[in-house]
């Protein structure tokens, strides 16, 4: 799911900081939180170094926002230079691993019984079905989430000054 951005801002590194922070709200602890809903586009958090790390707000009635956006900002001459990356929300990543140990601990229960009943081989293949069919939707929403974050970081770029891409 690793995706790169890069932008350059024609603004001083503390204004493009500003503007990014203006545009966000402080997060929940989980992040998966129905109650970060706001009239901000983002919610999350910035360190000291400059770097933050962004999603989009979730609201009771929306899917659950699975895309998150960490990057930094730096100074690169008379301009600001914003590098980000997309990753998949630490509790999805965590879900993934969940299931995955449970597709091999499944598979590794039935296969030494399938050597006497290989009926018992469709249990691994369905449980794998099931497995993939529990990541395809995260991926689909991560998908959809990258385009409005993007959108939406490119927007709060522009309120900082002009900015290329690359």
């Amino acid at each position: 799911m690793a995706s790169s951005l890069r932008y350059s801002v024609l603004a001083t590194p503390e204004r493009v900081v500003d503007s990014i922070a203006a545009s966000a709200e402080p997060g929940s602890i989980g992040g998966f939180w129905i109650a970060d809903l706001g009239a901000r586009p983002f919610v999350g958090r910035f360190s000291k170094n400059q770097s933050f790390t962004l999603r989009r707000a979730r609201g009771p009635l929306t899917t659950p926002r699975v895309a998150v956006l960490r990057g930094r900002v730096e100074p690169n001459g008379t301009t600001a230079a914003v590098v980000a990356t997309f990753e998949l929300h630490p509790v999805v990543r965590l879900a993934r691993i969940v299931w995955v140990i449970v597709f091999c601990a499944m598979s590794l229960l039935v296969l030494p019984a399938a050597t006497s009943q290989p009926e018992l081989l469709w249990v691994p293949v369905i449980m794998g079905v099931v497995v993939l069919l529990m990541m395809i939707p995260f991926e689909l929403l991560a998908r959809a989430d990258r385009v409005q974050l993007r959108s939406d970081l490119e927007d709060a770029l522009r309120r900082a000054g002009s900015i290329s891409v690359g």
